[in-house]
């Protein structure tokens, strides 16, 4: 479920040419002809795109547990069973349904349900399918409000289903009636899941940020602790049972234990990105999660890092999915599109090479790792990908995230040479250590580094060009002249610049030069300029965190029409923030920002009582 949402907009750079030495322009004529890869795909580990609802909004999939079939929800109300391998549309299920927000499918594969609405005054509805003849065998009404998800317990014998009537349900999936209803807040509850020895139930609130753990058995409250700062919108069981992840609208993921509810990790602080979805790979190894900015984030689960992200959906990803096999990954997004993805460590040659290239660079929004870049390099260079043999002999080269090793180097450049890499041959041709820049392409939105001038072994070199004829000063009158008048920078220059800045695009990552190019485009008018500085001060980053100050600039950029800041100005109202609380101001303003094409606004809206 998804009920935030940003874009950032992101554009490749190309490093410049200059220098001095011979050998530096033949780096720069090396980079003209070689900037782009001839082995490695920009996005390897994306398998398939399926163009899935009309309605351009999927609010949930769900694969089968035999990974042949794919389940999507829409916002228009369409349910649908699609074959993943061909991505042809199976069944098409429910009728006249107005909206469709959460399904799963039954531990045998042989059901598949639904949280609906179907329309009317009792329309919140649990319905089940029976696959092999797309027909409808229980439908279940009692829910007085949005069903916001649900969960088959392992044994397929019942769900369970939350909802914003502040209930989690429990329904016998044979019968269709309703077992149970239990009531411990008067907060929405947002996200459900079952434990997978099906003793436990564990479920997430909203404006609380709380989390209810629940005997399955006996149906009672175990305990209930303070999760998150903000609603906790997705909830995952690890499959050995010890451990559960949360993601947070405030964009933090959390790992707790499941038997004490003492927090274990921190994944991901808050940040403003929230996280819609939340899985662990079947065999326990990783943890992922889709979030507001369509990145769907990779870690290790018994790491602290971001070990890798993939991105390709034009808007939020809303809901993730594995087959029980782990080898790929489903997502589903705004943009009304399912795709298939390698699971983590299931993509080739290229996909680790990328994976490489992300570290090198602390693409946005991994962190630099040099060492971690090598190892995943030597992983691709020895399953035969070329520009990996290259980058890591570069890298023995300059000594940077390995010992520094020429003889190591030349290995992986002969061997990439042989393979046909030419820029290769130009580097063991050049036959002098020097630094070459390394030219290959990067996978989207990765920084280059602007390439260093070669530095000229001879010292004779050296001293010929430090002994060069300095050239007379001018007079001040020739200076008068030469000296061009400034050029004024106009809003949106300053906007673009400011960005390049704030997410370290050809530059070094500087905060604080982002916020002034920043404070001067906003001061001249400039919405998305407003918008960031909002953004930032609500995060803290390069100014001192200030909520008052952030809501200051959302109001300036939202007066402007901007939707983005529309939005989250309703979302600090919504919560507080810097502001008097004020549901009635925070529905102003979502609906503000929906008309002006903000599709979560309107998702928040529908949360909202």
């Amino acid at each position: 479920m998804t009920v935030l949402h940003r874009i950032f907009s992101r554009r490749e750079k190309n490093p410049g040419c200059h220098g001095r030495s011979l050998a530096f322009l033949l780096g720069c004529a090396f980079l003209a002809v070689w900037a782009t890869p001839t082995g490695a795909s920009t996005n390897p580990d994306l398998v398939k795109t399926i163009q899935g609802q009309k309605a351009d909004i999927i609010n949930g999939v769900a694969c089968s547990p035999d990974g042949k079939k794919i389940a999507s929800a829409g916002d228009d109300g369409a349910i649908k069973v699609w074959d993943a391998a061909s991505g042809k549309v199976l069944l098409t299920l429910g009728k006249d349904l107005q909206g469709a927000d959460a399904l799963a499918f039954s531990p045998d594969g042989q059901m598949l349900a639904a949280a609906v609405n179907a329309g009317g005054r009792r329309g919140n509805a649990v319905q089940i399918w029976d696959l092999a003849n797309g027909q409808l065998v229980q439908d279940m009404r009692e829910h007085t409000q949005q069903i916001n998800d649900l969960a088959f317990s392992p044994d397929g014998n019942r769900i369970a289903s939350v909802s914003n009537d502040n209930t989690l349900r429990i329904w016998n999936v044979k019968y269709g009636t309703l077992e149970t209803t239990q009531k411990e807040t008067k907060n929405n509850l947002l996200a459900v899941a079952y434990s997978p020895d099906g003793k436990k139930i564990v479920a997430t609130e909203n404006w609380d940020g709380k989390i209810q753990m629940w005997d399955a058995v006996n149906v009672r409250l175990i305990w209930s602790i303070q999760g998150h700062a903000d609603w906790v919108l997705c909830v995952a069981y690890s499959p050995d049972g010890k451990e559960f992840v949360t993601g947070s609208r405030d964009g933090s993921v959390y790992v707790w234990d499941a038997e004490s509810g003492a927090r274990l990790r921190v994944l991901r602080d808050p940040e403003l990105d929230p996280v819609n979805s939340v899985v662990y790979s079947p065999d326990g190894k990783y943890v992922m999660a889709a979030t507001q900015s369509r990145h769907i984030l990779s870690w290790q689960k018994n790491g602290g890092k971001l070990f890798n992200f993939y991105q390709g959906h034009d808007l939020s990803v809303t809901s993730l999915a594995f087959a029980a096999s782990g080898k790929q990954l489903v997502s589903a997004g705004l943009d009304g599109t399912i795709r298939i993805w390698n699971g983590p460590g299931q993509g080739g040659p290229d996909a680790v090479y990328v994976q490489a290239m992300k570290f090198e660079y602390g693409t946005d929004p991994m962190d630099q790792d040099l060492g971690q870049a090598a190892k995943l390099y030597q992983q691709a260079a020895e399953n035969g990908q070329v520009e990996a043999m290259f980058r890591l002999g570069g890298l023995y080269s300059q000594g940077k995230g390995v010992a520094r090793n020429p003889e190591e180097a030349r290995k992986w450049w002969t061997l990439a040479a042989e393979k046909g890499s030419a820029q290769a041959k130009v580097q063991l041709q050049s036959g002098s250590g020097q630094k070459v820049a390394l030219a290959v392409a990067p996978p989207p939105q990765v920084k280059i580094e602007e390439p260093k001038a070669l530095e000229p072994e001879d010292k004779k070199v050296k001293a010929a060009v430090k002994e060069q004829a300095k050239p007379e000063p001018p007079k001040p009158e020739q200076v008068a002249k030469a000296v061009p008048a400034p050029v004024a920078k106009d809003k949106n220059s300053l906007y673009e610049e400011g960005m390049r800045f704030f997410k370290g695009e050809g530059v070094t990552r500087d905060y604080a030069q982002a916020h002034k190019l920043f404070v001067e485009a906003a001061e001249m008018g400039n919405a998305k300029a407003q918008y960031r500085l909002g953004f930032m001060f609500s995060l803290g980053k390069g100014v001192k965190k200030s909520d008052q100050e952030a809501v200051s600039w959302w109001q300036k950029a939202a007066k402007q029409n901007d939707p983005d800041a529309q939005y989250y100005l309703g979302y600090m109202y919504e919560i507080g923030g810097g502001v008097k609380q004020d549901v009635a101001e925070a529905k102003k303003w979502y609906q503000k920002a929906a008309a002006n094409g903000n599709v979560n606004a309107a998702q928040s809206l529908k949360l909202l009582p």
